[in-house]
């Protein structure tokens, strides 16, 4: 009776646990982000304490530095540090250098402050992770500096350097409070990561079994699998802050997400290559079936050496009897009567797909002896000089109309306003979905100036010791740092602690009145405000543009892959490509993919294995060694399929179609002709057009464009 009445209370506790109880991240957080909350907490109090023993003009600042600056792991929180003081002092020299050229000349001045901004929130769209957050902040805090000190220039230097002072106080308090919460970061940091590369190659490789198996695997999980590829890319650079820039396992480790980008645009080659060979042997759907299990239980076999040790020796087995299949149906017609035509270019892939299985062991193992070229597979990012120019634009027109504004207007709170949209507008010039983060963001601030309310007018009255303060601050940052822990209330949360220690005036000898912060806090909703709007009216972010831009990178590519006269574009830059756009469309999309969306993610993947594999042939062509007739048929092949000057980037249907169905018959034709040690390089080149002319025919609702043209105007019209 008792253990059946413990089983039901376990059953309870279950679901109670698995239930989504509104505000659960506030009364039943979890460990972490308790932990981060209390951290933080401390630290912000100890960078508050030590600004007001030194007597700085604005303590508050130390403190709000502490919350910018903390992140979810160590590695995010000391990068985000570094590049923190290296866009503050960028700012600093930014804003002591346009008060001194323009001391009193406002409208040489505003364009000036305009210009600077412009030309760092482009910059930090072309770069990644905090590097981008360094140029971000040189933005604004220029802004900051040289609005602070438009009423006394003299004293620019004085201003910038109290703005420093904070700024390194409240990151070395984040710093030293991270580095007391935890212990054996690097060892953490090797399990964290080793975890997140098991994890990918067990995703990657249930979509590589399911094409063996012949059954297509729902693109939602390939997206998947490049997604977090491109996502577990950018955080290693965090592991490196924490392991060490010289680690050989974190250079493994970046190569090991290459190659499994390469594994699965692979599987995506295999299928193409099975719906273009139907008839196959027993042999070779034996070995498929061999080559389905192994990857499925590839994830199973990678927690210690002695497992990672046996798995390579089966994969060396299997390789053993996929090799000595290839080499039988290579040989002459008759001698081996059990084999289908098509069966080469189906065990080809196969072999294509073990070698790539081959190297990924090898680098996630990351032995010294054997990963000797890490750098060669890591994945590439390409920069975005369209959304550059943009956000460029976009923060130079809004610091301007601001400018004009404070003109026009006169308002005491003029200075103040063009900060706050200096800070909205560089802060969120680097992210997808300008609309939604910068509206919860505002959000954010507005309940930090509800907030602000207690302390200011009912706790800080009462006390005049920091004792008070810390009963009046310290519970409501506590409580913004488990919001910040939380993903859907992660951005109002950083608002909101942002921008808490602002609105609440501290300062050594005094105490905002009810004036003073109903100014500050109109200052800080409207300048806000007026920055989301920015993001709604100038330059606004399109979906629809973003995927016309995309395709059109995509088709250059594709054209520079074919043009015989340049050189080859590198793989890994490639798939980075391709991978970058994907990602971008899915970030921006979320859980609601219309229908113009998945055309557009669909047309992606299919050029990415469209592009790999002229790619291949390319290379083939230069071969030494390579049959002179096979030579002919590719450089007759790719002739006039470069890019055009003064044409768009396209891809001619019923020219390329032609050409691909007389090389695959011509290529046909002399294989059956050729000599048995010519045979490979026949049946390679022949599967790589296979797969090209699969994913061509295959993917024209995108790739033509009268048809692209028709979706697009579509999905125009739905959205109107």
């Amino acid at each position: 009776m008792i253990a059946d009445f413990l089983a039901r209370q376990n059953q309870m506790l279950s679901r109670l646990k698995g239930r989504a109880w509104p505000f659960k991240w506030l009364w039943a957080p979890s460990g972490n982000a308790f932990e981060f909350a209390l951290r933080n907490t401390i630290a912000s109090m100890i960078a508050l304490g030590i600004a007001f023993w030194m007597e700085l003009g604005e303590p508050q600042w130390a403190a709000m530095t502490v919350w910018i600056t903390a992140q979810g792991s160590r590695g995010e929180s000391l990068s985000k540090g570094r590049w923190r003081l290296v866009g503050t002092l960028l700012g600093m020299i930014g804003a002591v250098a346009l008060v001194s050229a323009f001391p009193q000349a406002p409208w040489l001045f505003i364009p000036a402050l305009a210009l600077w901004a412009g030309i760092c929130t482009g910059l930090a769209t072309l770069l990644q992770n905090f590097r981008a957050y360094a140029f971000v902040l040189a933005a604004y805090t220029c802004a900051i500096i040289a609005t602070s000190a438009l009423s006394a220039p003299d004293h620019v230097f004085e201003i910038a350097m109290a703005r420093g002072t904070y700024i390194v106080l409240g990151v070395v308090c984040e710093m030293v409070a991270g580095l007391v919460f935890s212990a054996s970061l690097a060892i953490k940091a090797r399990r964290t990561m080793r975890g997140w590369l098991t994890e990918g190659i067990g995703a990657a490789s249930l979509v590589i079994s399911d094409v063996l198996d012949g059954a297509a695997p729902p693109e939602t999980a390939i997206r998947a699998v490049f997604s977090r590829t491109l996502e577990l890319n950018e955080q290693l650079e965090f592991t490196v802050v924490e392991v060490g820039r010289s680690d050989h396992a974190v250079a493994c480790a970046y190569a090991t997400i290459g190659i499994l980008s390469k594994i699965v645009s692979r599987g995506l080659g295999m299928q193409a290559r099975l719906s273009a060979a139907p008839v196959l042997s027993l042999q070779v759907r034996t070995a498929l079936s061999e080559a389905a299990a192994f990857t499925k239980g590839v994830s199973d076999h990678l927690g210690d050496e002695a497992t990672i040790a046996a798995l390579r020796r089966d994969l060396s087995l299997l390789q053993e009897r996929c090799d000595t299949l290839y080499r039988r149906a290579d040989g002459h017609p008759g001698e081996y009567e059990d084999f289908a035509p098509d069966d080469r270019i189906i065990l080809h892939g196969i072999r294509l797909i073990l070698e790539e299985y081959e190297t990924l062991l090898i680098y996630f193992e990351a032995r010294p002896s054997e990963a000797i070229a890490p750098s060669q597979f890591r994945l590439r990012r390409v920069m975005h000089l369209h959304a550059a120019f943009h956000n460029a634009m976009r923060s130079f027109a809004a610091i301007c109309l601001a400018g004009l504004v404070w003109e026009v207007t006169a308002w005491p709170q003029g200075a103040s306003f063009i900060s706050f949209i200096a800070v909205v507008v560089g802060r969120f010039a680097t992210t997808d979905n300008t609309v939604l983060v910068s509206n919860r963001f505002f959000y954010g601030a507005c309940l930090a100036a509800l907030v602000s309310i207690l302390p200011v007018f009912f706790v800080i009255p009462t006390g005049s010791g920091f004792e008070a303060l810390i009963v009046g601050v310290a519970p409501l940052m506590f409580i913004g740092g488990l919001a910040a822990r939380n993903p859907a209330t992660a951005t109002a949360a950083g608002a909101y602690n942002t921008f808490l220690p602002a609105l609440i005036g501290l300062d050594n000898h005094t105490r905002m009145d009810e004036l003073t912060w109903f100014n500050a806090t109109i200052a800080l909703i409207l300048g806000l405000g007026a920055g989301v709007l920015v993001f709604r009216c100038i330059l606004p972010f399109n979906i629809h543009q973003v995927c016309v831009l995309l395709r059109r990178r995509a088709l250059h590519g594709l054209q520079r892959i074919c043009a015989p006269g340049r050189r080859l574009p590198v793989e890994n830059r490639w798939i980075g490509l391709i991978t970058q756009g994907m990602e971008r469309v899915i970030r921006y999309a979320g859980t609601q993919l219309t229908p113009f969306m998945e055309l557009n993610l669909h047309g992606l993947l299919s050029v990415m294995t469209l592009g790999r594999n002229l790619l291949f042939l390319r290379r083939l062509a230069l071969r030494p060694g390579l049959p002179a007739g096979l030579s002919a048929i590719l450089g007759v092949f790719f002739k006039g399929l470069g890019p055009q000057l003064l044409r768009p980037p396209t891809m001619k249907r019923a020219a390329f179609s032609t050409g691909l169905e007389t090389a695959i018959a011509t290529l046909r034709e002399e294989a059956a002709a050729a000599e048995v040690t010519d045979q490979p390089a026949y049946s390679e080149a022949l599967g790589s057009l296979l797969i090209v002319q699969h994913e061509w025919a295959g993917n024209q609702l995108w790739l033509n464009d009268r048809c692209f043209r028709h979706a697009l105007q579509r999905a125009r019209a739905r959205q109107g």
